[in-house]
């Protein structure tokens, strides 16, 4: 975990690159959110969900750029930061949801919303674990084909 916040304050550009990306992921999630005719919310709008898969690949390639670890300790690290990840994520989305979005026209029971919002969040922690995994994966092995490509070949 000390070597995941390091990596992170001596990667700022990496850094700040993934946070303008999930910024812009909220901002069209908040924008594009649905509601139906009486003002009630619907659900997040189709064309924000794919943003939401995508931050998870995004930060394992991110790490795999900036890394050089085996494979073994870079998957790990991939995983944990896609766990890390889709915690915060679902929490922030939780904490929007109470705060802004419209309310649904009939709320479930209490019991029912908080123990499907930790349901969600490990299902999503989970989701990001992987995708996160297999950002990381990809990403290194781009890396290691470019890398074996000859010089005249990559113009």
């Amino acid at each position: 975990m000390r070597q995941l916040w390091h990596d992170i304050q001596t990667h700022r550009l990496a850094t700040l690159l993934f946070l303008l990306l999930w910024a812009a992921t909220w901002l069209v999630t908040v924008v594009t959110w649905e509601r139906d005719a009486a003002g009630f919310s619907i659900g997040m709008a189709p064309l924000a969900i794919p943003l939401h898969l995508v931050l998870p690949l995004t930060l394992g390639a991110l790490i795999t750029l900036y890394r050089s670890n085996t494979p073994g300790t870079l998957l790990r690290t991939c995983a944990l930061a896609g766990a890390i990840f889709g915690v915060v994520h679902f929490a922030i989305l939780s904490l929007v949801d109470v705060l802004w979005l419209p309310e649904v026209e009939s709320s479930p029971p209490f019991a029912d919303l908080a123990g499907g919002t930790i349901v969600g969040a490990f299902v999503y922690a989970g989701v990001c674990v992987v995708l996160s995994m297999i950002g990381g994966g990809v990403s290194r092995a781009l890396a290691a084909r470019l890398h074996n490509v000859p010089e005249r070949a990559r113009l």
